[in-house]
């Protein structure tokens, strides 16, 4: 169905920092807990294609001959290692987020939306409920995402907004330039016509044509799972300030579909990937084609399939240990924590347990490479996992990004009964063996203990995190990683990675058997992208069980 915003507005963000501090927002105790990611509908076991071989698995974990060899020839330098924003003591969890632009950082947590330069230096800070406040109605915005796309040079961000209430909404909002301390065009999206149903844990992506944003759709009365809601913005449409212009699909199979991040302009498919079946070791991708105005969902058009399973989530909430504490940490489900585009391949990542039956004894970060070739999509190309088969560490909260030569970063949470926990990233070239990390590195230790359930027994941590390739050369990394901080707060931090920009181009990863599977990716013919004016308009604590 083609729609348009239920409301609009144009913020100023240097108008807004400068009205600190906000009066409080309505309705939202002075601090609370964000509600817990609600489980929905499991998939299906399906036998689609061939699964990935089992003697292909990878993980970060190789000896110390081979590691010395690979280091040697790793030209990169860890050159960024700063603080991204810190606890204000009245929300948790954070959930970490932030991305890399061509001259500044945005840090978007469930706290504040804050402007940093490249070096870390806070420039313009404002909380939350402020950033969306000329919308109106809104009492409170959760899970926000943030992404800068290098093709138009403007910033997204996206929001929920009013949990479990009528007034439920989606928040989405595009820069009017490249600087984010500027202009905003923010707009608001009302989550089903009766206000019987609220959308939970957004994710955001887009392509050349569409800023995309699937949510988690539940009954206010009840917490009922109803399906997932694909909303595809125009994107020409929002960098020009315009009405809002989106088309909505339903899918009563979909549950946490994350729409890639495109990294070329010009094709013309949106690619969402959902964890589908964790015990076949089975997730599910669908597509967006078609016209502007005019798009189609494609569900299910391939399964990409691992020789083995893993759970879907931990037998207690509180999971994994941390030194210095009996309380244990929160380290959620598998659900695809994001999702990328480039070269032919898509990218995801998730946190996985294991064993795959019985009692599952630890959390992994696992790692996929998908084919989306015609006559190919859905072979997995590569598939890795970060993992201490001792249980040693637990690891949660999975992203990763690639660059324009395919080397890859992923970063995420360790957790242990011998370490605080801490901010963590592994990468690989792209001439590294396949399926293989390098080493599990430690770029921000954990300082202390962290128990922070403000009463609901849910030491909440995460919910996500984020990897994002430097705009700048297309070729640098960066990750924002939670961390235990002192005094029982949490904190976020910023590593970087840098490679060196003259290494060869890397030819494409080689491939396994083939599925049946036939699909198309088509490109789109580049449009230019309207010159924008100035507009001046104006989890409660609740486990599900997968059906």
């Amino acid at each position: 169905m083609h729609s348009v915003a239920a409301s609009r507005s144009f913020a100023n963000f240097s108008d807004l920092a400068a009205r600190r501090p906000f009066a409080s927002t309505a309705g939202r105790p002075a601090s609370f807990a964000i509600h817990r990611p609600l489980l929905g509908r499991a998939g299906e076991v399906i036998e689609d294609g061939e699964a990935f071989g089992a003697d292909s698995l990878g993980d970060v974990t190789e000896n110390a001959a081979n590691l010395a060899e690979r280091r040697r020839h790793r030209n990169r330098v860890h050159t960024a290692n700063f603080p991204a924003q810190g606890d204000t003591g009245n929300v948790t969890p954070p959930d970490t987020q932030g991305t890399v632009g061509p001259h500044h950082l945005m840090v978007t947590l469930n706290n504040n939306v804050t402007i940093e330069s490249r070096n870390g230096t806070v420039l313009q800070s404002v909380p939350i409920a402020g950033f969306w406040s000329s919308l109106g109605n809104i009492s409170e915005a959760f899970d926000p995402r943030v992404l800068f796309d290098p093709y138009a040079n403007r910033w997204i961000v996206s929001s929920g907004a009013n949990a479990v209430s009528p007034s439920s909404y989606i928040l989405i909002g595009a820069s009017a330039t490249s600087d984010p301390t500027g202009g905003w065009y923010l707009y608001k999206v009302k989550v089903g016509a009766s206000g019987q149903s609220w959308a939970d844990y957004p994710t955001l992506g887009f392509n050349g044509d569409w800023i995309v944003v699937q949510a988690n759709v539940f009954a206010v009365s009840d917490f009922a799972f109803l399906g997932s809601h694909i909303y595809a913005f125009n994107k020409a449409d929002l960098y020009a300030g315009g009405a809002g212009q989106y088309t909505l699909f339903q899918d009563a199979s979909g549950f946490s579909d994350y729409p890639a991040v495109t990294h070329d302009n010009t094709l013309a498919t949106e690619y969402l990937v959902r964890n589908w079946n964790s015990g076949a070791g089975t997730l599910r991708i669908s597509t967006i084609t078609g016209a502007v105005g005019s798009e189609v969902l494609t569900i299910g058009v391939a399964f990409p399939k691992a020789s083995s399973g893993w759970q879907d989530s931990a037998p207690l909430t509180n999971f994994a240990p941390q030194l210095g504490s009996t309380a244990k940490i929160d380290t959620d489900d598998s659900r695809i924590e994001n999702c990328v585009y480039r070269n032919g391949s898509l990218w995801a990542a998730q946190t996985a347990y294991l064993p795959a039956s019985g009692t599952a004894t630890r959390s992994i970060a696992q790692w996929w490479q998908i084919n989306t070739a015609s006559g190919s999509l859905g072979v997995v190309q590569q598939l890795g996992r970060i993992d201490s088969p001792s249980a040693q560490f637990d690891y949660a909260y999975p992203t990763l990004d690639v660059n324009s030569r395919d080397d890859m970063m992923i970063g995420y949470s360790r957790f242990g009964a011998s370490q605080y926990a801490s901010a963590n990233y592994s990468f690989r070239m792209h001439n590294d063996p396949p399926n293989t990390l390098g080493p599990d590195t430690v770029f921000k230790a954990g300082e202390a203990p962290y128990f922070k359930d403000f009463g609901t027994g849910d030491n909440r941590w995460g919910d996500y995190s984020n990897v994002a390739v430097d705009p700048v050369n297309d070729l640098d990394l960066w990750t924002i990683q939670e961390y235990a901080g002192t005094a029982n707060n949490w904190g976020t931090w910023w590593g970087n990675v840098s490679f060196d920009n003259n290494a060869p181009t890397p030819t494409p990863t080689a491939s396994a058997t083939p599925t049946p599977t036939a699909t198309i990716s088509p490109t789109r013919t580049p449009i230019a992208t309207p010159t924008p004016g100035c507009h001046n308009h104006h989890r409660r604590h609740h486990r599900h069980q997968a059906c």
